[in-house]
Order: structure tokens, then C-alpha cells, then sequence
């Protein structure tokens, strides 16, 4: 069959928050470099990492495999879930030249998923997922809230204990300075690492850093035994909501069950469209259309989006 070509587009409808743990001034939101600018410097844009997309699929694929089993009463083992839901293998452990290349034909018979997804080191995908990238540099912005307190909610503290409504008024005081100074905090770190970028002295900046942790570690030790439920402010960053991501799924040497695990994966997409990170604020629902090639020509488009089934149209 050749390889299949899945050229996709991802459009944003809520804003799209990715939380990588990498830390950058994005809050750990990934950004490459991309063009440069008339001076040579590089430029540079936020994208959907293509490991989002990826380990959707696979973990759409896996979980329908997981629950098939289950009810015929023969579930996973343990390592059969990490080799095919996480990709990780005894084989991940060992050098490239001690790899059994009997045991990885024998996963690649045994498990499409392996053989599609790759596993570990032992075996290699066949599946290459490219970012998605918008059409003109976008950076990330900031969104900011504030996390409700129980004081916030009207008549809830005098419902308590007078004990506990007292000790709630008084952490309230010091959780307000608490969240004030983490502020602090969080503004101070930035401004390092955005002044050693540039190669300049922070030595007086990282003075201010680590007075401005002892006070936010002094706020929150008055808290005592209170400091879970607390209001705080939250930030995270995001991408606009409604831009187009594109990007490309290829699969290599292509075996007619494999789109058949991708058209799965996608139709899962499209029934629960959020990617990302909080999704509890609001973030993360897209919408798609994936033109499938084979042979260098549209076979299929396949829509997704809306929390409905998946529109497949056969040309």
C-alpha cells in the first residue's frame, strides 16, 4: 500500500493551554523558533505539540482494547499495558544491540498497536505525527483568575463551628498576603530568566527572589493545617481561541488495519474534542478535518468536532 499521508487541520475553538514540563516564560506552554526577523533573529510561535496528538490516539486505541479484555475476562497484564497504553518496554532498558529482533516481530504479529505506535526502544513506529503549527507566528498570552475561597460563597462561613469560623478569618489574612507574595514570586522569576537571556547581571533580582519566598513561605506556615482550601490566583497560558493548526500524520509502510486505528482515535476526538490543559477553565476544545492520501490522492476527509460522531466522506 505504500505509506498513507493524513494532511489535518486543528482549529481552536476554546483557547488551547498546553502544560509541557519544560519551565520557559509560557509557564511551560511550547514555543519554537521559527523565520527570523529582518535583523536574523529568530522568531517565534506556539504550536500543539505533535506528542498531544499522538498519545490521544494511542491511549483511544489502547483503553477500547483494555475494556474489550476486561469483559471477556482476560485483562492486561501489567506489563502488556505499559508496552502498549505508555510505550514503555522491558526492551527500553537494554542497548540497541541487544535487542531480540525474534521478540520484536513477534510484538509487532501480536499487537497492532505496538507495531503502529512503536514501543520503547525494542520497536520501532511507523506512525510519524508532525506538530501542528498555525499559519502565522502566535505566541501564547496569559489568562489569569482567581480560585474561589469559601469565604466567597455567601452564608457559608457562618454556617461553621464559632471555633472554626474564627480560625477561618484568621488564615483568610494570611492567605490573602500569601497569594500576593507567590505573585511576587512567580514576576520575580520571569524577570530572571528574561534578563539572563539577555546577558545581563540578576544578581540583585535573585536577592529579591529569595526574600520574596521567605515572606510567601512565612504567609503560608501561618496557615497551619488550612493552607488546601485557600483562595489563589492561577494563571496559565494559552493560544487564541479560533486560529488553524496545521499539521501532518504519516504512516509508513501502511497495512490496511492501521487507518483503521487512526479513524478510531479520530472518531474519539471528535466525540471528546479537548486537548490540553485546562479543560476545567474553559480550555482545550477544538474542532478538525483530516484529508487521507493514498497514493498521492484524496481518498477520504474526515471531520471531527462537536462532542458527535466523526464525518467520514469516501471520494
Amino acid at each position: 500500500m505504500g505509506d498513507i499521508i493524513i494532511n489535518g487541520t486543528i482549529s481552536t475553538v476554546g483557547l488551547l493551554s498546553i502544560s509541557m514540563p519544560d519551565v520557559n516564560d509560557y509557564d511551560g506552554f511550547p514555543v519554537m523558533s521559527r523565520g527570523i526577523d529582518a535583523d536574523g533573529k529568530p522568531l517565534k510561535t506556539g504550536y500543539l505539540p505533535a506528542t498531544t496528538v499522538r498519545g490521544f490516539l494511542r491511549r483511544a486505541v489502547v483503553m477500547r482494547d483494555m475494556r474489550e479484555a476486561a469483559a471477556a475476562k482476560s485483562p492486561y497484564s501489567l506489563p502488556k499495558a505499559y508496552s502498549e497504553l505508555i510505550g514503555q518496554d522491558a526492551a527500553s532498558e537494554k542497548q540497541a544491540g541487544d535487542i531480540d529482533l525474534l521478540a520484536i516481530k513477534k510484538a509487532r504479529d501480536e499487537s497492532p498497536v505496538i507495531d503502529l505506535f512503536g514501543s520503547g526502544l525494542g520497536v520501532a513506529g511507523r506512525l510519524r505525527v508532525g506538530h501542528f503549527l498555525p499559519s502565522l507566528n502566535v505566541l501564547p498570552e496569559e489568562y489569569t483568575g482567581v480560585r474561589k475561597d469559601l469565604g466567597d460563597t455567601e452564608g457559608a462561613v457562618e454556617l461553621l463551628s464559632e471555633a472554626d469560623a474564627t480560625a477561618y478569618y484568621g488564615r483568610e489574612v494570611s492567605n490573602n498576603r500569601r497569594a500576593q507574595a507567590e505573585a511576587n514570586v512567580t514576576s520575580l522569576r520571569r524577570q530572571i530568566r528574561t534578563t539572563e537571556k539577555k546577558g545581563d547581571n540578576a544578581d540583585e533580582l535573585k536577592v529579591q527572589l529569595e526574600e520574596a519566598e521567605k515572606i510567601a513561605g512565612k504567609y503560608k506556615k501561618d496557615m497551619g493545617d488550612m493552607q488546601v482550601s485557600s483562595r489563589t490566583i492561577v494563571s496559565h497560558h494559552a493560544l487564541p481561541a479560533g486560529i488553524d493548526l496545521q499539521g501532518r500524520i504519516v504512516i509508513v509502510n501502511a497495512k490496511d488495519r492501521d487507518l483503521d486505528l487512526i479513524e478510531f482515535g479520530l472518531g474519539c476526538l471528535s466525540q471528546s474534542p479537548v486537548l490540553g490543559a485546562q479543560s476545567a477553565r474553559g480550555c482545550g476544545e477544538i474542532t478538525g478535518s483530516f484529508d487521507v492520501l493514498i497514493g498521492g490522492e484524496i481518498k477520504k476527509k474526515i471531520t471531527i468536532g462537536g462532542y458527535a460522531p466523526a464525518k467520514t466522506d469516501v471520494f
